[in-house]
């Protein structure tokens, strides 16, 4: 297996592991925070996605950005369009449109999934319509304290029809950028919500010891 080191910007569900999603060997991303991840091979006609991070969050802060798909267009790159078009209990569709980032060159990719949701361990995706030919998905929380890890597993194939080296090149780069903005937007997430805590947190009252000489007696 070849190995690659990248540094991308700092910063999805399916989509952003499938837009980068075919050759991805052995990469380990370092940003401001968390490390990422990630590795891809081709199995057959199938490309196998595994990405994982531990992030300074907690469980129930990383599931929520993970299932806000309205909001991934905030932060994942190329993405422009993420809408929920139905849901019924833990089932939920989700469409989702935006570019695969071929050099210079934007390939249109649009992508209907449908999704379901084991809160707050798992969640798991399949494409059901759009640009690509498969895609299976797999979202896994699990407490490390004193945060989260986070592990994708995806088997898709994507239907570029791109040559196999280039198409594993185009999927690094769109993979490691998409997967270390969500992590990110996760780690946003904690930070913000642990200073709104601190905010709403009254200070404490401090004792004024009496004036010398003077004895402070007990109220009746």
């Amino acid at each position: 297996m070849r190995r690659f080191r990248q540094c991308p910007p700092p910063g999805v569900l399916a989509l952003a592991c499938v837009l980068a999603g075919a050759g991805l060997h052995g990469v380990a991303i370092r940003g401001d925070a968390a490390t990422v991840s990630i590795d891809v091979v081709r199995r057959d006609e199938a490309i196998v996605i595994e990405a994982s991070a531990l992030i300074a969050a907690d469980t129930s802060t990383a599931w929520r950005v993970l299932t806000d798909y309205g909001r991934y267009v905030e932060f994942i790159p190329d993405l422009r369009v993420s809408k929920v078009v139905a849901r019924h209990g833990s089932q939920v569709v989700v469409r989702q449109s935006g570019d695969a980032a071929l050099w210079r060159l934007r390939v249109p990719i649009e992508v209907t999934y449908e999704i379901t949701e084991t809160a707050p361990a798992r969640l798991r995706s399949r494409a059901v319509a759009g640009s690509l030919r498969m895609l299976e998905s797999d979202y896994t929380l699990t407490p490390r304290p004193p945060g989260v890890r986070l592990d994708y597993v995806g088997r898709a194939a994507t239907g570029f029809g791109l040559p196999g080296p280039l198409e594993e090149i185009v999927v690094e780069r769109n993979v490691a950028r998409q997967f270390r903005a969500l992590v990110d937007a996760i780690e946003r997430r904690a930070v913000g919500e642990r200073e709104d805590a601190a905010a709403a947190t009254p200070a404490p009252i401090e004792r004024q010891s009496p004036p010398d000489g003077q004895v402070q007696r007990p109220g009746r």
